[in-house]
């Protein structure tokens, strides 16, 4: 039995570090809880771009546009050693003896990717997964990923994997991991549950593995104090008139490989869920199906590794 946790908050939007610090106090939490692995939600850090359908993010070359998304790509996190914050999580991940597994916006050059990175007990970055194809007017901020992260990683004895977002239902994604033996899946979200309540259930049934759905939340108080310089557009957003309103409400959730939820999914609010993983509960559903097995028929579908 190994204990794993989906943590659910709103950002410090478009501020890594301080975004950074509140999520390692719950990665903190979830460790005195005794999580061997903690998950987040996607674009967490710095904070996933809701504005394009908002603001007129389509808009060729405007001054708004581009000053906002300038200091998204700021704030954005470099994986090649030039971010603070990663560093900061691959010493956190070695002092508690934890593995982390949560969405970040990775910068490259000029560009931004939905990168859903993992992060093992020693502190090692083992892998990251840039979204392949980004959704509708997720377009405008984030460039195209590529393959080199669809794999799984090794957690005590056993393989675990992860997508982002809407890759869970692109049924190649999914198999390209299933191939590799996943027995707890990681989709990362960035919050609602009419997207989580479904799928987690379809997932975990169609693979028979664990899955973890972690997701955002944002409200309108989490934005208020965005700066009007470094996010123009936020005169768009009528912020006065929304108090109250909730932009993502969360719907972090975790099911057992026969699709039954472990608890209700988490909505409208911040904190952590967990789930006791016995893997050997995963084996005993594959008994009669397994999609990474003798069901799989890879020899025949031909599904990408």
């Amino acid at each position: 039995m190994v204990r794993v946790a989906g943590i659910q908050i709103a950002p410090i939007v478009l501020n890594s570090q301080k975004t950074w610090e509140k999520l390692s106090d719950y990665i903190r939490e979830a460790r005195d809880n005794d999580a061997k692995l903690v998950t987040w939600g996607e674009t967490l850090i710095p904070g996933y771009p809701f504005w394009p359908s908002q603001t007129g993010g389509a808009k060729w070359d405007n001054s708004d546009q581009k000053k906002t998304y300038s200091t998204y790509w700021r704030e954005a996190l470099d994986l090649t050693g030039g971010s603070e914050v990663i560093l900061e999580m691959r010493k956190l991940a070695k002092e508690l003896q934890i593995m982390m597994m949560g969405g970040i916006a990775e910068k490259s050059s000029g560009s931004t990717y939905c990168t859903l990175i993992t992060i093992d007990e020693n502190g090692e970055l083992i892998n990251r997964h840039r979204k392949i194809k980004p959704t509708y007017e997720e377009r405008l901020i984030w460039a195209d990923g590529d393959g080199l992260g669809l794999k799984t990683v090794p957690f005590h004895g056993y393989k675990i994997g992860g997508l982002n977002c809407w890759e869970n239902w692109i049924p190649y994604a999914r198999a390209s991991l299933h191939k590799q033996n996943e027995l707890l899946h990681v989709a990362v979200w960035p919050g609602s549950d009419g997207l989580t309540r479904e799928i987690t259930r379809f997932l975990a049934l169609e693979g028979r593995y664990w899955v973890i759905s972690a997701s955002g939340l944002l409200r309108t108080e989490d934005l208020l104090n965005l700066s009007d310089k470094e996010f123009p557009v936020k005169k768009y957003l009528n912020l006065e008139e929304k108090k109250g309103k909730i932009w993502q409400n969360g719907g972090t959730v975790i099911a057992d490989p026969k699709g039954n939820f472990v608890s209700d999914p988490l909505v409208g609010t911040e904190g952590i869920v967990y789930a006791d993983v016995d893997f050997m509960k995963a084996i005993e559903e594959r008994q009669n199906f397994d999609y990474s097995g003798h069901y799989s028929r890879f020899d025949i579908f031909n599904a990408p590794i």
